[in-house]
């Protein structure tokens, strides 16, 4: 292959990619206004309701500096340990701040 033929190629390959940009974004924004899932001609774009993020129940816990009985008591304990931050945060009382929130997005599988 010469390097005129090559240098076409890599030029059609942007050109499609660019367009396939473009389309994407279009059908993003049509399935958020629509606000469900749609799958047409083997090509689904996921619609993903607005949500918020799990709450950093760790960080609010460790932030309260619970004792180490605690933690053990909300802990399980196999090949790792897991700790139960939520309920570290409720046997403390805690008010812990809610998580983030996360618009809707649409992801095209």
């Amino acid at each position: 292959m010469d390097e005129i033929h090559l240098a076409r190629l890599f030029i059609q390959y942007a050109e499609k990619s660019n367009e396939l940009a473009f389309l994407q974004k279009e059908i993003e924004d049509a399935v958020l206004e629509i606000g469900e899932t749609r799958s047409i001609a083997g090509v689904t774009a996921k619609y993903f309701k607005p949500s918020t993020e799990t709450p950093d129940y760790k960080a609010a816990a460790i932030n309260a500096k619970p004792t180490q009985e605690v933690i053990d008591g909300f802990s399980t304990k196999t090949e790792t340990v897991t700790v139960k931050w939520k309920e570290v945060c409720a046997h403390l009382g805690l008010d812990v701040p809610p998580g983030a929130e996360k618009p809707a997005r649409v992801v095209i599988v």
